[in-house]
């Protein structure tokens, strides 16, 4: 079994962080017509951007007077591939880190479902997972479909209101290892549950 390792930040009110805190609804900061999956938990991954959005964080509880937590979330991905995803290989490695890190074939298969929908919509068509989509919220759809239904997780680059950074959505609330979450500073216990819309 391999890992991958994620962020996650939250806001709290008053001097004394919480005892404990779910995160369903996360704000790192994204534009406000972007859309998150619903089927999914949605944290930070990667160097892009996690980096920048924290020391936002940092900032925004400077400037607010709210306190603010930090935590690192690992996730079961299954085995470790070092190429690039192939449809193939979805039941094995179970992580898609878009686009970087998916073959031509993952790509266009997701690019023609993605306008489809689009399409469907009436709305304007997008050159997604190759360039960043605000409409994440298609993911819900994507992850029910063959090969996708076998991912844990899909990273893909997202724009915030501090440049581009990189989110991740675990669709597998079970592949989240629990008893690995740090929470800084570390009085609070952190639960993860899918959004309420």
């Amino acid at each position: 079994m391999s890992a991958i390792g994620t962020k996650t930040f939250f806001f709290f009110e008053g001097d004394r962080q919480p005892s404990s805190y779910t995160l369903e609804n996360p704000n790192y900061f994204q534009l406000p017509e972007f859309r998150l999956p619903q089927r999914g938990i949605t944290l930070l991954y990667g160097n892009k951007g996690p980096g920048s959005l924290i020391g936002a964080a940092v900032r925004e509880s400077a400037a607010t007077g709210q306190g603010v937590c930090f935590a690192d979330v690992k996730v079961d991905i299954g085995d470790w591939d070092s190429n690039k995803q192939k449809l193939s290989t979805f039941e094995t490695c179970r992580f898609l880190n878009l686009p970087l890190r998916a073959n031509k074939d993952v790509l266009d298969d997701i690019h023609c479902h993605w306008n489809r929908w689009l399409d469907e919509e009436c709305s304007p068509r997008e050159d997604f997972p190759r360039k960043p989509s605000n409409r994440m919220d298609l993911l819900d759809k994507l992850i029910e479909l063959e090969p996708y239904k076998h991912l844990n997780a899909i990273a893909y680059d997202t724009k915030t209101r501090f440049g581009l950074a990189k989110f991740v959505t675990i669709f597998n609330l079970n592949a989240i290892l629990q008893d690995q979450i740090t929470v800084i500073p570390p009085q609070t216990e952190l639960t993860l549950t899918l959004p309420r819309n």
